[in-house]
């Protein structure tokens, strides 16, 4: 059987924190070793944290002095130091069924040449876990029942059919990264605050296939309107896809015109009229990164702000 490191990455989350750990620490099939990471935080969880420095599988715990100002970077020093054949990044507002780890290492084992694997989750809002899941939410918007069943796909065609355009993979937490892939990659050479996740993901499906098992068996705590947690800063999350498409144009070679038109369309609008002072600084940088991509993206959206004018 495998083992797995799994990392924590907190910041402000004392409120689930236990019950996260918790879910960790007591799987069926037990972790190989837990590392905590806390980004300063400025709540009680170093408190909750502390309840658990002496436990026998915690075996780094890493309090930063001043916040990094990127999950992702939390990420990368867990990822360094993890030294198990699989790496979970237990987001720390998340918490986890008993059986997560054994039956994701059932899909490993049933699966030898997928290096991302992948289940389904529950939304949580509040403390109140929701009828439909990820998998009801996505069949239902991309008519399919493709979450209702396990899959197994290579790593090119995930990113073409569904990860590019539709974001598949909801939240981190019910993945699971084969560390030899995943210490391979560099997951902080761009800018991200938000969908950092969605770019690890295709990088690693850029080098590896992917798996997948419909059992409900992680609860993500979500927006009680089911929009993204970052619904305050949408063009900050439109800039971000935008260097996710740039990359992903320039590093995958079978890449589909129509998942890329796709990815544009859902992910990368923004209003052109009136354009605020700060934007400029943001659009000079997209310029400079992908000068076509860049213009490709300003027409699709002058159009479709032309369109609402004169409509």
């Amino acid at each position: 059987m495998f083992t797995v490191s799994a990392i924590i990455p907190n910041y402000n989350h004392a409120t689930f924190l236990k019950q996260r750990i918790d879910s960790v620490l007591n799987q069926s099939l037990s972790v190989y070793e837990v590392i905590i990471l806390d980004d300063c935080s400025t709540d009680k969880s170093l408190d909750v944290i502390n309840e658990y420095i002496n436990h026998p599988l915690v075996k780094h715990v890493i309090i930063n002095e001043k916040n990094s100002g990127s999950p992702f970077l939390q990420w990368q020093k867990g990822i360094d130091l993890a030294k198990g054949d699989w790496i979970w990044i237990a987001e720390s507002d998340d918490y986890a069924d008993i059986n997560f780890l054994l039956k994701m290492m059932n899909l490993a084992e049933q699966n030898p040449s997928a290096g991302l694997l992948y289940a389904n989750s529950a939304l949580v809002y509040g403390e109140i876990v929701q009828t439909k899941t990820f998998a009801d939410l996505k069949n239902e918007k991309l008519k399919t029942n493709r979450w209702s069943t396990s899959y197994f796909n290579q790593g090119i065609d995930e990113i073409n059919e569904a990860l590019l355009p539709h974001g598949t993979i909801n939240n981190t937490s019910v993945v699971l990264f084969k560390t030899s892939i995943l210490k391979s990659i560099h997951i902080n050479d761009k800018p991200f605050k938000y969908i950092g996740d969605k770019y690890v993901f295709i990088k690693m499906l850029n080098k590896t296939n992917i798996a997948y098992l419909p059992d409900t068996l992680n609860f993500y705590r979500a927006n009680p309107e089911g929009k993204p947690k970052y619904t305050t800063d949408f063009f900050q999350y439109t800039i971000e896809h935008f260097f996710i498409l740039s990359w992903v144009k320039k590093n995958i070679k079978n890449l589909s015109n129509v998942s890329l038109q796709k990815a544009i369309e859902e992910n990368c609008q923004f209003s052109i009229l009136p354009i605020p002072p700060k934007r400029v600084s943001y659009f000079y940088k997209m310029l400079l990164t992908d000068f076509t991509l860049f213009l490709i993206l300003y027409r699709y959206n002058l159009k479709r702000t032309l369109k609402k004018i004169f409509k």
